[in-house]
């Protein structure tokens, strides 16, 4: 027999240390990713104290800008043009606006077709946040809309 065969290392006893780590590391990362995938949103103890909290209920990056008044059922890029050149340039602008003023400036313009009775109101709510009510009275203008 030469040196060659003989070998004095326990290779097999290696592997299987080997096997059992990579298990052991296999099941911790498994359970750490289980349980960020299954904690439910709390604020963290951890948290700085001047961090921002949101409530669970407003989901963030669905807000509107203030400045996109199409946001409001009725009003498209061309009506907003109109609206911006007659000095009306933000949700709050115009939720304070008159329904006959904003006639008139669209009557100007050449549009006698849009019907802004109800874009104060809308714009009041959009610029408070209140979307789900926003959505909920799109859908009832959607549905007195006769095509």
């Amino acid at each position: 027999m030469t040196d060659r065969d003989e070998c004095s290392f326990p290779y097999a006893l290696f592997f299987a240390l080997i096997g059992f780590l990579a298990g052991v590391l296999t099941l911790v990362l498994r359970s750490r990713r289980n349980l960020t995938m299954s904690a439910t949103p709390s604020v963290a103890q951890d948290a700085p104290s001047r961090a921002i909290i949101l409530p669970e209920s407003m989901p963030t990056g669905t807000l509107p800008s203030p400045e996109d008044l199409t946001i409001i059922e009725g009003i498209g890029p061309k009506v907003q043009a109109v609206l911006r050149a007659g000095g009306i340039h933000s949700l709050k602008q115009l939720s304070r606006t008159q329904p006959a003023k904003l006639k008139a400036l669209l009557v100007a313009a050449g549009n006698r077709i849009s019907n802004p009775d109800t874009w104060p109101v809308q714009a009041a709510l959009a610029a408070a946040g209140k979307m789900n009510e926003l959505k909920t009275m799109h859908a009832g203008l959607k549905a007195r809309r006769k095509y």
